[in-house]
């Protein structure tokens, strides 16, 4: 999911090119805690007044209000929302859950042509070497 989150931003643009890819690295995280997440879904968006075009739209801004807000004024290690792109569930995880998270053997992969391809699809767009 974070693929997305980081190189679908613009749903207007059908491309995907390789320089973008070749500068992030896959890892993965498990938690050795129970995380606590704030749900920015549902009634917990509405009870921020975010509509589905403030979650779902190009502008952060709003979005970022409120995390910080949910950061200052709760425990929560992090928030649980709605992805942009599909109706998966993401979470994005605040500085204070760093006891939360740890590293697996799985870290730094580099995201080859052919899984960049694959993921590029999922979203709508090309894989484009550059």
């Amino acid at each position: 999911m974070a693929f997305g989150e980081t190189l679908v931003r613009t749903p207007e643009t059908p491309y995907i090119l390789s320089s973008g890819i070749e500068a992030r690295v896959r890892s993965e995280l498990e938690t050795t805690r129970a995380l606590r997440l704030y749900p920015l879904i549902d009634a917990g968006a509405l009870a921020h007044g975010l509509s589905s075009t403030d979650l779902h739209g190009v502008e952060y801004l709003r979005c970022w209000e409120v995390s910080a807000e949910i950061h200052a004024t709760t425990v929560a290690d992090g928030i649980l929302y709605t992805s942009r792109f599909d109706d998966h569930r993401c979470v994005a995880l605040f500085d204070r859950a760093a006891d939360a998270i740890a590293e697996t053997t799985t870290k730094a992969i580099a995201i080859g042509a052919a899984q960049a391809t694959v993921l590029a699809r999922h979203y709508g767009k090309i894989f484009v070497e550059s």
